[in-house]
């Protein structure tokens, strides 16, 4: 099944096309390719795997983390406020006129660090109460790709027109160091009630984790919680103006392979320059 757009195209593993073009994802849709998926015979559904020793490199390889690296995965979302003025997620429609709408669905990207910008994490001589800055590389790449809105998967990453992060330690014995993340950045173009350029503004906070014995951070959770504005597709009609949206972050270890697909980012769309501003 691949995803096109606003719809589904669906082919079997021997490559034959099932089901109509331009499918929904609708159960009504997809039950026709379904039943005609069961009726396929074997060489359709399950054909033989070629030698991977054949196989031939791609022209454009992928790239890979880099080694002894950190890579963080990243999740954003629509939020508002309930009755109880709790931060709540919104239940935000595509098509909101369509009978056949479909609630926008928590949209997820990678940011990759380099072993330098890791180990910048982890003060040399920690002491309990000490706050440091975090890189200005980190924070640029932080704010400019997962601390935006992506919510519409295929957008901008935006430059960062002021920023701030930092890491205090709050917890120091002999196994575990627990730092403090605090952070706010202003992005993109200042709002402006009439204009449709895009920016936004956003407030962190989180936690590290790091083993002392085995050198390692064991944890990264950080939430942030923003205003965006500008032009948008016609997707999503927000009725909210700026709209609020959140976002959340986890270490992740590398072992499963959607943890290793490359930033969003770093392939397309960064107005902002290179990934890793080389």
């Amino acid at each position: 099944m691949h995803a096109g757009g606003n719809h589904l195209v669906v082919v079997s593993a021997g490559g034959q096309n099932l089901g109509k073009d331009n499918l929904r994802m609708r159960q009504k849709d997809l039950e026709g390719p379904l039943k005609e998926f069961a009726l396929l015979p074997k060489e359709q559904r399950m054909p033989a795997i070629a030698d991977p020793a054949t196989a031939v490199a791609p022209k454009r390889p992928v790239p890979a983390p880099p080694a002894n690296g950190l890579i963080l995965r990243g999740y954003c979302t629509y939020l508002r406020h309930d009755d109880k003025k709790q931060i709540v997620r919104a239940s935000e429609f595509y098509y909101k006129q369509n009978p056949d709408r479909w609630k926008a669905e928590t949209q997820s990207d990678l940011l990759w660090l380099t072993e330098t910008e890791r180990k910048s994490l982890i003060p040399a001589n920690p002491k309990l109460g000490d706050t440091s800055e975090v890189a200005p590389s980190i924070q640029k790449r932080f704010y400019s790709t997962i601390g935006i809105d992506y919510m519409e998967g295929s957008v901008s990453a935006l430059p960062t027109r002021k920023s701030t992060m930092s890491l205090t330690m709050d917890k120091l014995d002999e196994e575990t160091l627990v730092l403090r993340l605090e952070g706010h950045a202003h992005l993109g173009t200042a709002f402006e009630p009439e204009s449709k350029k895009r920016g936004c503004e956003l407030r962190l906070l989180g936690t590290i984790h790091y083993d002392r014995k085995k050198q390692a951070i064991t944890r990264f959770d950080v939430v942030g919680v923003g205003r965006a504005w500008g032009s948008r597709s016609n997707e999503i009609r927000l009725d909210q103006y700026p709209w609020m949206y959140g976002i959340a972050c986890e270490l992740v270890t590398g072992d499963a392979p959607q943890d290793l697909i490359p930033p969003y980012n770093m392939l397309h769309y960064n107005p902002t320059g290179p990934y890793f501003g080389k």
